[in-house]
């Protein structure tokens, strides 16, 4: 048996009784598990609430590479968050964002300490503050400085991003790019703290450009990438 900190990915019921819950473990990184019961009649062990996206639990699991799926025995509360599951928006953005990080954490065989801190205080960072519309542009936008892509402004006077290579250009790419107001949105995202973002106005429109820019730019740097299902829902949201 062992023990760590760990961030609720996904959670998708398995049977009548059960549920498949993927986690990413601070000690062994992304890994899936069993929990028996959890919708059972009967007084469980565990509560559903536990398993709600990107929620941080400390868990007590065992864990069988040969079958790729461990076993979670004990469960409980590392922090308890008071606004990302409660507010509408803030829920929706957790929803979309726990897509993603099921997407990118596939991908990350290694375990990385610093990519679980930034998702963990970032996380906590969101909870506490009472609202902020650029949030999960930020956080997509930093999130690739830990797995690998992170945008490279060669020149701050470059006039196009190249979404294949990842910099900035004088040169026109042939395909993805991100150019004019969008590209110097782009650019003072990449210059702003979390704790900045409220003081930066983006309109809707843009705001949803930049957002399909990163999308994209996702898809052509990890092979198992899927554009979230609730990308839809959450446009409607920030409406």
């Amino acid at each position: 048996m062992s023990n760590s900190r760990a961030l609720v990915i996904r959670s998708i019921k398995q049977g009548e009784t059960s549920s498949i819950v993927s986690c990413y473990l601070e000690e062994i990184g992304f890994k899936s598990f069993l929990v028996k019961g959890l919708y059972s009649q009967k007084k469980s062990s565990f509560s559903k609430a536990h398993f709600f996206p990107l929620n941080i639990i400390n868990i007590n699991y065992s864990f069988n590479e040969s079958r790729n799926l461990g076993y979670i025995k004990e469960v409980k509360s590392e922090f308890l968050f008071n606004t990302i599951h409660t507010d509408i928006q803030k829920s929706s953005v957790i929803v979309f964002l726990s897509e993603i990080l099921n997407s990118v954490l596939r991908e990350e065989l290694e375990v990385n300490q610093d990519l679980f801190n930034f998702i963990l205080n970032s996380l906590v960072w969101y909870d506490n503050i009472k609202d902020c519309n650029n949030y999960h542009i930020k956080f997509l936008i930093e999130l690739t400085k830990y797995i690998g892509f992170h945008p490279n402004i060669r020149n701050k006077n470059d006039i196009y991003f190249c979404l294949e290579s990842g910099s900035t250009s004088n040169t026109e790419p042939l395909s993805g790019k991100i150019k004019g107001e969008d590209l110097s949105l782009f650019k003072k995202l990449l210059g702003t703290k979390f704790e900045e973002l409220n003081k930066m106005s983006i309109n809707r429109e843009s705001r949803t450009r930049i957002l399909n820019h990163i999308i994209e730019y996702y898809s052509l740097h990890l092979q198992m990438f899927k554009t979230p299902k609730s990308i839809h829902v959450f446009a409607e949201v920030f409406k």
